[in-house]
């Protein structure tokens, strides 16, 4: 056969081999278009699906639980008491007169009342109860959304570890088919004596590795797949196919808005409703009350017979063990408040430094994509040279494995640095809180 005839070969059969691929890429796009699976849609199923999430509905019904529970203290306070003693003497009036004698007052006594007061000074103390149960529920919300954010960061991890494998499956793939048509060419070669066995064999040892590689990518590729599944409550199939994201939908943003922001707030809330409670909790408390009840003596002590009364006033009364620890706790409170402060700055200084740290590898993945499309078209260029001279023994068939994997990486770093761009840009804006 003359050099004509081996070259009229090897393109048909690259020619075979580019409509396969494009037969395979038409039916990967047909099925992507049917199934492909968006950030979006896996966001927000993780949202509804998620534990966490059923915690706000718990977290609403306890504020509102313990706000209603403090409000009732604005209710007059009600009391039903009875009360039965003897004692061991009782008022004697030595007192004659003239066809009067003072009765003898029983020493078995007995007393059923009821009372009801009514607070005035302790209505600040239900006010500032009101406002501490608002506020812890305020930051237990808080706690949730942060907790809520994090998934929404597993999620864009698992989905863009995903993409990110997909593209190393698709390099893998062109990896194997540049493998085939060399092994091709070789066996062309080597049946006509131009370059010896082993070379078709070295390839066809690489071939094997190749597809090994690509076999493990796919297996990562399946766990990856089951974990999203879990997380956001559905079955999905091992090879379902994602949709990748074009772009941020908003423009960026230079404000953080961590729900790590609002919790720190919310906790400061708690902390200044728990100071005014402290302090109204000690002032004395001043109240109004009415008593009525049945009992033997009743307001008349010298009488000894059953009757009913009544009686009502204002009562002041003030708990002074309070003051004992009131610097205390009001030191205490001080601290905890400090504590946040500095957890605030902390906070944002990490969280500055994450964001400096997004941008400046955005900056790099963009110079780096720049002359990735050179690094490609030279590789490629290579490639194709040392094929051709594979195939008339020129070059070995080391060689060629060397120009392929060259070539594949150049495409998969391309690959790769679009996606860690757009990942990169995703981590931004979750950094600052979107």
């Amino acid at each position: 056969m003359t050099r004509t005839a081996y070259i009229t070969v090897s393109k048909g059969r690259a020619c075979a081999v580019a409509m396969g691929a494009l037969l395979t890429a038409m039916q990967l796009t047909a099925q992507d278009s049917r199934t492909a699976l968006s950030l979006d849609s896996c966001q927000v199923w993780a949202a509804e699906h998620h534990p966490t999430a059923k915690r706000y509905a718990i977290a609403a019904e306890n504020g509102d639980a313990s706000a209603s529970h403090a409000a009732k203290g604005r209710l007059p306070q009600l009391m039903l008491a009875g009360q039965a003693s003897i004692q061991s003497a009782t008022t004697h009036v030595s007192l004659t007169l003239s066809g009067f004698e003072p009765p003898e007052v029983a020493k078995d006594q007995y007393r059923i009342y009821a009372e009801a007061v009514q607070p005035f000074t302790g209505l600040l103390t239900v006010r500032d109860n009101v406002r501490l149960a608002h506020a812890n529920a305020a930051a237990e919300r808080s706690r949730i959304d942060v907790e809520m954010h994090a998934l929404k960061v597993r999620v864009n991890a698992l989905f863009f570890g995903i993409l990110m494998l997909d593209e190393q499956a698709r390099v893998a793939e062109l990896m194997t088919e540049d493998l085939r048509v060399g092994i091709a060419r070789a066996d062309t070669a080597a049946a006509h004596g131009v370059m010896l066995r082993s070379a078709a064999d070295a390839l066809r040892a690489e071939l094997m590795v190749a597809e090994q590689r690509l076999t493990e990518v796919r297996a990562t590729r399946e766990n990856y797949v089951s974990s999203l599944g879990l997380l956001v409550g559905r079955e999905l199939e091992g090879d379902v196919a994602l949709s990748r994201p074009t772009a941020w939908r908003t423009e960026p943003s230079a404000e953080i808005r961590r729900p790590e922001l609002r919790l720190f707030e919310a906790q400061k809330l708690s902390i200044d409703a728990h100071r005014r409670l402290l302090h109204d909790v000690n002032l004395p408390h001043i109240s109004l009350f009415v008593q009525g009840g049945y009992g033997r003596p009743a307001l008349n002590m010298l009488d000894n017979n059953f009757k009913p009364y009544a009686v009502g006033g204002l009562r002041l009364s003030w708990n002074i063990a309070g003051l004992y620890t009131l610097r205390k706790q009001k030191r205490q409170l001080e601290l905890n408040a400090r504590a946040i402060d500095v957890q605030h700055e902390a906070f944002l200084l990490e969280t500055k430094l994450t964001l400096n740290k997004h941008a400046s590898e955005m900056e790099k993945l963009r110079r780096l994509m720049a002359s990735d499309a050179e690094v490609i078209r030279l590789r490629e260029r290579v490639k194709e040279s040392t094929r051709n001279q594979l195939q008339f023994g020129t070059a070995t068939a080391n060689d060629y494995i060397l120009h392929v994997n060259a070539e594949n990486r150049a495409r998969l770093g391309l690959a790769q640095h679009e996606l860690q761009l757009l990942w990169e840009a995703y981590n931004y804006q979750m950094t600052l809180g979107e």
